[in-house]
């Protein structure tokens, strides 16, 4: 289905021989500062439950890593979206809906 359009890949299934759909705490690594990340650390752990992920492209502000590198956290203008569950991320997620809220 098209999207709106917005980044340049596309979103894809994670490859046949990885357990789907991925679920768990998984570390996300920050590439570049965004106002959604701040206050949550370098390094955190978010709850991740998934069968697809957009790959890693300039608006990527975190990634995260399971069978390949992908995109965790995309920001781009006031665009935000994110890969995981923050609503069951604890206290981290929660932070991040924070942030979002006060964009």
């Amino acid at each position: 289905v098209a999207g709106l359009g917005l980044f340049p890949e596309r979103v894809k299934r994670f490859p046949l021989d990885a357990r789907v759909p991925h679920m768990g705490w998984n570390e996300i690594q920050r590439l570049k500062e965004s106002p959604l990340l701040d206050n949550i650390g370098e390094r955190p752990y978010l709850y991740f439950a998934h069968s697809y992920y957009a790959p890693v492209v300039e608006a990527t502000a975190a990634s995260c890593e399971y069978t390949t590198p992908y995109t965790a956290v995309l920001a781009s203008g006031n665009v935000y979206g994110v890969q995981f569950h923050p609503e069951k991320s604890g206290p981290l997620g929660l932070r991040i809906v924070k942030n979002f809220v006060e964009l």
